[in-house]
C-alpha cells in the first residue's frame, strides 16, 4: 500500500470506485508515450524508464497553470491563462471551454473540486485585467453536460490591485457541532491568507472569512494538512503555517514559523507539498525555494516538544533553477514517499535562461541520502502535476512551461506529459 500524501480536504478530485477504475483505464489509453531525443538515456541502474509526448504547441499563448480533475468519463487535464482549455484523458485533443475575455487572463492560484456534490470536479480560479491580472474575481466554472460551453459562477471580489492569487487549494473542516465547512483558501498579494466558504447554494456569493495576515510579505505556495496533530486542516504557506482553530469559522488562527528561507526575500517563494517522510505518522513540510536561481529543496520536521519556532530542515538538494514544480509519490514502490522536483525555463523576474531544466527524481532511502535520477531535461515545467496512479505502477507527470515573452520572445508553449515506469513494475 502506499503510504498517503497528508491531506485532509473533502471533494478534491476523490474518486468512486468506477470513476477511478476508467480514469485509470483512460489515462494508460491517452498517454501511450514516444520517446525523444532529448530525454536522459536510461543505464542499467536507472530506477525508472521514462517517456516523453508532446500533447500541445500553444505557440506565444500564456498558460498559467495545469490541472487533473475529474469528470463524468474518467478525468481531463485542465489549463488556464488567457482562456480555459481542456484535454479529456479518453479522448486527449484540446477543446476550449472558456474562451478570452477581452483585457483579462487568469491566475496562477486554481484548484479543481466538486463544488456541487455531483461526482464531477468544477474549476476554482481567479480572473483580473491583463497579464497581472489586477483587480481580481474569483470564479467557479462548472460543464453543465459533456462536451458544452462551460457556465460560471461568480464567487467574489478578491480586492484591488496586483494581488490575484498565486495558490489557491481546496479546505475542508469539521466545527463543533459536528457540520463540516467547505470551501477554498487563497493566499493574496502573497502575504493575505483568506478562505472562501460553499454557501448552501454555490451560484451565489461565497462568504469570505480572513485568516492571518502572515508577518513577512513575498510569501507563496499553500499545502493543507494536519500539521499540529489534532486532525485538523492546517495551512502551510511561504515560511509559515497557521493552525486551524476548533471552529474556523469563528476563532482566530495561529500563525507559526516552520523554516528560515528568507534570504533576499524570495525565501518564502515557495512550492510546498505534505507527507509522511520518515514513517513516524506525521506529515513533514516538503518545500522548494520556487522563483529563483540556486533554488533549494528540503524537508521541514516539527519537534512534537516544541510547538513554536523553526523545525528541522533536512537539506535534500541546493542549486536548483527555479524549482517551481514539485509533486509526492512512491514512485519506486518501496513504500517510502518520493519526490519530484521539475525546474522552469526562464524565472519570472531577470534571470538568465536556462538551457537545459531538467525534471527530477528525488528516491526516500530512510535515513540514508536520497537517491537522485534525472527523468527529463530540456523542456521547462510550471506548477507540474501528477495523474492519479496506475495499476501498473506507471505514473504520468504533466506540464506547461511559464514563458516569458517580454524577455525571451523566441519562447513557446507547450503541454507535455512523462510517462514513468519504475523498472520493478510488473
Amino acid at each position: 500500500m502506499i503510504p498517503p500524501v497528508a491531506h485532509l480536504e473533502i471533494g478534491q478530485c476523490v474518486f468512486c470506485a468506477l470513476g477511478r477504475a476508467a480514469a485509470i483505464l483512460l489515462s494508460g489509453v491517452f498517454l501511450q508515450p514516444a520517446a525523444t531525443a532529448d530525454e536522459p538515456r536510461a543505464t542499467e541502474n536507472s530506477a525508472f524508464t521514462v517517456r516523453h509526448r508532446r500533447l500541445a504547441d500553444l505557440e506565444g499563448e500564456h498558460v498559467a497553470h495545469a490541472i487533473f480533475r475529474q469528470t463524468t468519463s474518467g478525468g481531463s487535464i485542465v489549463s488556464w491563462g488567457e482562456r480555459v482549455l481542456e484535454w479529456p484523458l479518453e479522448k486527449p485533443q484540446v477543446r476550449e471551454v472558456v474562451p478570452r475575455l477581452n483585457d483579462t487572463e487568469y491566475s496562477n492560484g486554481g484548484c479543481a473540486l466538486d463544488v456541487d456534490g455531483d461526482g464531477v470536479d468544477e474549476i476554482i480560479v481567479a480572473r483580473g485585467r491583463s497579464r497581472s491580472v489586477a483587480d481580481p474575481d474569483l470564479f467557479w466554472f462548472a460543464e453543465p453536460a459533456p462536451n458544452r460551453p462551460w457556465k460560471e459562477h461568480w464567487i467574489g471580489f478578491l480586492g484591488k490591485g496586483n494581488i490575484a492569487p498565486h495558490d489557491l487549494h481546496p479546505l475542508s473542516a469539521r466545527r463543533p457541532d459536528g457540520t463540516t465547512v467547505r470551501g477554498v483558501v487563497a493566499v493574496l498579494d502573497r502575504r493575505q491568507l483568506v478562505w472562501y466558504e460553499i454557501p448552501a447554494d454555490p451560484t451565489g456569493p461565497w462568504p469570505r472569512r480572513g485568516i492571518a495576515e502572515l508577518p513577512v510579505k513575498g510569501q507563496s505556495g499553500i499545502a493543507v494538512g494536519d500539521l499540529a496533530g489534532n486532525g485538523r486542516p492546517d495551512i502551510a504557506c511561504g515560511m509559515f503555517w497557521a493552525e486551524c482553530p476548533a471552529d474556523p469559522t469563528r476563532e482566530a488562527w495561529k500563525v507559526r514559523r516552520f523554516g528560515l528561507w528568507e534570504d533576499g526575500g524570495w525565501g518564502g517563494m515557495a512550492k510546498l507539498e505534505l507527507a509522511d517522510m520518515d514513517g513516524d505518522g506525521r506529515p513533514e513540510i516538503v518545500a522548494t525555494k520556487a522563483e529563483i536561481p540556486e533554488g533549494r529543496l528540503g524537508v521541514f520536521t516539527r519537534d512534537p516538544q516544541r510547538t513554536d519556532g523553526p523545525w528541522k530542515c533536512r537539506e535534500i538538494e541546493a542549486g536548483l533553477y527555479c524549482p517551481h514544480s514539485l509533486v509526492l509519490a512512491d514512485f519506486d514502490g518501496d513504500r517510502r514517499v518520493d519526490i519530484i522536483v521539475g525546474e522552469m525555463s526562464a524565472g519570472g523576474w531577470s534571470f538568465p535562461l536556462n538551457p537545459r531544466p531538467r525534471i527530477t527524481a528525488y528516491l526516500n532511502r530512510g535515513d540514508r541520502p536520497f537517491d537522485r535520477e534525472v527523468l527529463a531535461q530540456g523542456l521547462g515545467v510550471h506548477e507540474m502535476g501528477l495523474l492519479p496512479a496506475r495499476r501498473d505502477g506507471a505514473w504520468v507527470l504533466f506540464a506547461a512551461d511559464e514563458i516569458q515573452p517580454q524577455k525571451f520572445p523566441e519562447m513557446k508553449t507547450h503541454l507535455s506529459s512523462w510517462t514513468i515506469v519504475p523498472r520493478n513494475s510488473h
